[in-house]
């Protein structure tokens, strides 16, 4: 159980680095080009993985692994990325992390993965409080922003949802890394292509890849973003489900908010302080029940 918690408390933290590296990626590159070059190199580092990665196509599965990535990285991203455009930040990043969980909830229930309790109808209620109050001062600073890329970004962080719920029963015939490097490799090619049509890429734009901050980006989102921090993920999905699992989404918001305060200078006060409170407080309260369900489910497994 503690390697486990472990693994999330380094998802949160990678997670939570990663906005401040997409930030340093965007200030040269377009978001759909950054996002696909994430993706492919990530998946040209796992290559020593690829004899394992048959095993996503074999049986049947390959319905399963090309939704997933599809929906997992080019879905949402190429969503999340063009909703961005029209709306704020503050809101794109509210939406998105407080219907994280509970879109995974909902499915999870939908699917018999999960019974309702009132310790989720606690935990979900103080992390979505948590996260108006973490993102209050820049909601208020920022305005409301376009209906249709706010729906775009609810429509992306159903699809993060959906492809988690997907893409977990792959986890057990696939290896949580070849399963990575399968999706990474097709969630790339497809944002690349849709990049291709969609942004302005020239030849001016690619020597941009040359430069510190994107190459650093890059680096950063696909050596520790994508191949540790998704992997772990995935293992996290295999033995938690994916409703504990996506619990990161109470957590990684904190780790962005002090390295937006250390790296660019962001404004931390009382509202992002209670904030970070609440869903510390609501990561706690479901993390306690995942404590003694997963001794369970761990003892269960070596039984069989």
């Amino acid at each position: 159980m503690a390697r486990r918690l472990a693994y999330f408390a380094l998802v949160s933290l990678i997670w939570g680095l990663s906005w401040a590296a997409i930030k340093f990626g965007l200030q040269d590159l377009p978001p759909l080009l950054l996002a696909g070059a994430r993706y492919l190199f990530a998946a040209i580092l796992l290559l020593p993985t690829l004899p394992k990665a048959p095993a996503a196509f074999m049986e049947g599965r390959w319905p399963r692994t090309l939704a997933s990535a599809l929906l997992v990285n080019t879905g949402t991203y190429g969503l999340l990325f063009w909703g961005m455009q029209s709306v704020p930040s503050g809101l794109a990043g509210l939406v998105n992390l407080a219907l994280v969980p509970v879109m995974l909830f909902a499915l999870a229930v939908l699917t018999g993965e999960e019974r309702p309790t009132w310790r989720h109808a606690v935990a979900l209620t103080i992390g979505c409080a948590g996260l108006v109050a973490l993102f209050w001062t820049r909601l208020a600073g920022e305005g409301a922003g376009s209906g249709i890329g706010l729906l775009a970004i609810i429509v992306a962080t159903g699809c993060y949802c959906v492809g988690s719920i997907v893409a977990r029963p792959l986890l057990g015939p696939v290896i949580p890394l070849a399963l990575t490097m399968v999706q990474a490799a097709i969630g790339g090619a497809a944002l690349l292509v849709i990049s291709a049509a969609t942004e302005p890429v020239n030849g001016a734009t690619l020597l941009r890849f040359v430069h510190l901050n994107v190459l650093g980006s890059i680096l950063f989102l696909s050596l520790l973003g994508t191949i540790v921090a998704y992997t772990l993920y995935l293992v996290l999905l295999r033995d938690w489900g994916s409703v504990r699992a996506g619990l990161y989404a109470f957590i990684s918001p904190i780790i962005a908010l002090v390295a937006g305060a250390l790296l660019f200078g962001e404004t931390v006060g009382i509202p992002e302080v209670i904030g970070a409170i609440l869903l510390l407080i609501a990561a706690g309260v479901a993390l306690l029940r995942t404590s003694g369900e997963g001794a369970g489910e761990a003892s269960r497994r070596e039984a069989t």
